[in-house]
Formats: C-alpha cells, structure tokens, sequence
C-alpha cells in the first residue's frame, strides 16, 4: 500500500466505504459486535443476558459491561463496572452512524446517573456534572483512520472539562480502565 500511488490509495478507500454504506446492521446486531469487542478486551459483555433489565446487577471482583443501565435520562446502551464502581458509560448505536456525536449523548448518561442499589461511584466523584467519569461511543466498527468519525472507539475522560473525545484503536482492559 505504501508504494501505490496516491489515486490507488484514494480509490481503495472510496471502494471500501461505499462497501460500508451496504453494511448497515441494527443496533441490536451492532451490539453483538459490541459485546464482542468487550469481552475480547477482558470484560463481561452479553446485552441480552448482562442486563439491568434482566436483573443484572454490579458484583464485587467482575467487570460487568450491563446494558440497558437507567439514568435520569434515559437508560444507557451499557454502563462498565469494574466490582461494584461505576467506571464508564457507552453509548452504541447502529453501524452506519458517526460516532462523535454520540459521546455527547453519553455525556447526558454520565451526568443522569444516580445511585439506587450497591453500586458505587469511583473516589473523586463528580466531576463537574458527571458523577461517572468516562465515556465511550460506538458503532462497532473496527478503528480506520481514513474514516475515523466512522470507525473505532471514541473515548473521553471527563475528569477535566478541557479533555476532548478523541478516537481510540480498541477497548481499555478493566484494569486498564480501573487505573
């Protein structure tokens, strides 16, 4: 690829993300990818078993990625716990979405959640209006910086109102994550 000419290049990335606009699974399915990635990464995910709906609640010594998780906003796609403290929120959505806007409905997750049963939230909280310090957005798409708002992870650490969502290659580990 590094020795292709600039227009192959272009071309194989137009060819792939006119691919990609075929590629277009529901939230549901994209979740299955999502789980995926979250277990790939060391987690517990299963969005139709791992849910607060089902009764899935924050155990000591698991990383739960527990969908379906209630705010005041509404319920968030999943919420990642690292025992029983509260570490991030993700928000998912279908494939065919970009995905930086979406941190911001994350955001409005993060600052909604509130504290109903044994679950805790991490020293230092809030942060501002955010009681949960992380958040994630995706749409399953494996990271490709050609099309980035597109792709990946987006991350941001909302610990300091200056930090930006930026994009990420692949999942924290939970240790990773609790550090």
């Amino acid at each position: 690829a590094e020795a292709a000419p600039p227009q192959a290049i272009d071309a194989i990335v137009e060819q792939g993300m006119e691919a990609g606009q075929d590629l277009d699974l529901d939230e549901c399915e994209t979740r299955r990818l999502i789980d995926a990635q979250l277990r790939a990464a060391g987690g517990e995910a299963d969005t139709e078993t791992i849910n607060h709906k089902t009764g899935t609640r924050p155990q000591k010594a698991r990383f739960l990625a527990i969908a379906e998780w209630p705010t005041r906003n509404r319920p968030a796609d999943y919420v990642l716990f690292h025992g029983l403290t509260a570490l991030a929120v993700v928000e998912a959505k279908r494939i065919a979405k970009d995905i930086p806007a979406l941190v911001q409905q994350a955001k409005r997750y993060s600052r909604g959640f509130v504290v109903k049963g044994n679950e805790e939230l991490p020293e230092g909280s809030p942060w501002g209006a955010f009681p949960v310090p992380f958040v994630f957005a995706t749409n399953g798409r494996p990271y490709l910086k050609q099309i980035e708002t597109k792709s990946g992870i987006w991350f941001c650490d909302l610990r300091r109102p200056t930090n930006l969502a930026r994009a990420l290659e692949g999942w924290y580990s939970p240790h990773g994550l609790k550090e």
